[in-house]
């Protein structure tokens, strides 16, 4: 009897010690779920602070990341952030970075691993201290073409004309040309290009056409184009600069031509820029009203009034507003008159918008191209393209 009693209270004591062993089984799993496994988390590991990564080689951006699906890479020195890589896999854990010739060297560089999309609660964690990009030293600018496999030309070669794309953005009102020329003298001053500098940029005017101005300078449209940011210094001194084209002709194909193409002619950072650039009239046949708005512009509601601009320079780029004044009508109100235009189709209709020519993207994958004639609300912020005179 007191065998039997002994063997059920050791019985009951084993199940009771399963139980507990159970519950805590289970206590740990959903607190491993919800407070460990459930919490977002990204940590950079490469480069973290003190690493000196030299320009033309490919590095790895390496971190760990919990709870993440997708990342992005970001750039940070001072200035308004670069992206190096978006959308991707957040289980990767890295990411090989080309340091291609044209990217700020020195000191003070910050990589920011952040959840993607972006949004102001998302997770993101930055290098612990700054990095340095360093430039491989050269004695020729042949060594950095054959290693990037693209011309690259010393700054003293005869007839070089520079080109830069502004770094800020600007809305349609540019204080007409003259104000939009001292905009780009401004920045090349900024930055220690010397020289004297135009907007490649046109007016209302058929003597005011963005070619016909360049042909208005000392060299007129001669001379071979470069990037004015030097990709490298050379051991003696002198910078090596990036090849754009060796005629204004070629030059001006590559701003209409394939993007495939330019992504391989043209550095990472001018072809970021290629398509958000005000231009207004580059020749005789652009056309100077009933522009259509770029489709990039609009929502699929948008009124027919809203998809043509009466202006292809915003009203010679003295104007940044989106809509001409009095629209929408009010109830009650006289109804203005709105310049007529005809869409593709022939159908009428009245014009409202303010825009000015751009460069934009049409088309989609291996057919995208860029075009000149793309129209942009004049409210939209633009860059400038810039060229020595």
């Amino acid at each position: 009897m007191d065998i039997s009693i002994f063997k059920r209270f050791t019985i009951e004591k084993s199940l009771f010690f399963i139980m507990v062993a159970g519950i805590l089984i289970v206590f740990v799993s959903v607190f491993y779920l919800f407070f460990v496994y459930g919490t977002k988390s990204i940590k950079v590991l490469s480069p973290n602070g003190g690493e000196e990564w030299e320009i033309g080689q490919t590095l790895q951006i390496t971190w760990q990341a919990r709870g993440v699906e997708k990342v992005g890479i970001v750039l940070f020195k001072g200035k308004e952030p670069r992206w190096i890589a978006k959308d991707i896999s957040a289980g990767a854990g890295e990411y090989e970075w080309k340091i291609y010739p044209g990217q700020e060297y020195g000191a003070g560089f910050w990589i920011a691993i952040i959840e993607y999309p972006w949004r102001e609660s998302n997770k993101i964690d930055y290098s612990d201290a700054s990095f340095v990009i360093t430039y491989p030293l050269f004695d020729s600018c042949e060594a950095l073409s054959a290693s990037q496999e693209w011309p690259y030309l010393p700054n003293n070669f005869p007839n070089l004309r520079r080109v830069f794309i502004t770094e800020q953005n600007y809305k349609g009102d540019l204080d007409g040309l003259e104000g939009a020329d001292k905009l780009c003298q401004q920045e090349a001053e900024k930055n220690n290009l010397g020289g004297k500098w135009q907007a490649f940029l046109g007016g209302d005017s058929d003597e005011e056409t963005a070619v016909k101005r360049l042909e208005k300078t000392p060299r007129e449209k001669e001379g071979i184009f470069i990037e004015a940011k030097p990709a490298l210094k050379l051991n003696r001194g002198d910078t090596c600069h990036r090849l754009l084209a060796k005629n204004f002709d070629e030059f001006l194909a590559k701003l209409s031509g394939s993007q495939i193409i330019n992504a391989e002619k043209l550095t990472q950072e001018f072809l970021e820029n290629l398509d958000k650039l005000w231009l207004g009239r580059v020749n005789k046949e652009s056309k100077k009203n009933c522009t259509v708005i770029a489709k990039v512009m609009l929502f699929g509601n948008t009124p027919l009034v809203e998809k043509y601009s009466f202006t292809t320079t915003c009203q010679n780029w003295t104007q940044e507003k989106r809509f001409v004044d009095n629209y929408p009508i009010e109830k009650g109100t006289v109804r203005p008159s709105f310049s007529t235009c005809y869409t593709p189709q022939g159908k009428f209709t009245e014009s409202v918008a303010l825009a000015g020519l751009s460069s934009g993207l049409q088309g989609k994958g291996k057919d995208t191209e860029y075009n000149l004639s793309v129209g942009k609300y004049c409210d939209n912020p633009q860059k400038l393209l810039c060229i020595e005179e």
